[in-house]
């Protein structure tokens, strides 16, 4: 017999979902995107950023600038 035919019949409802949760989906999950600029960023990387972010528009995305917090 080749281990194709052998079949595994799980009997635990918890394993049955286990293995459901790993299926391969047709529709994947939105992804969330962090962009970050960077302090000698050209004008190239800031236009890749622009582009990716119009790209992911209608999911979450979040944009940060380069900004110092200095605490003291």
């Amino acid at each position: 017999m080749d281990a194709l035919d052998q079949v595994v019949k799980l009997k635990m409802k918890r394993a049955k979902r286990f293995l459901e949760k790993r299926e391969p989906k047709l529709n994947e999950n939105n992804k969330n995107a962090m962009l970050i600029k960077g302090g000698n960023a050209n004008a190239t990387v800031m236009q890749i950023l622009k582009d990716v972010c119009a790209l992911k528009k209608p999911y979450e995305i979040i944009k940060y600038n380069k900004t110092v917090v200095l605490s003291h």
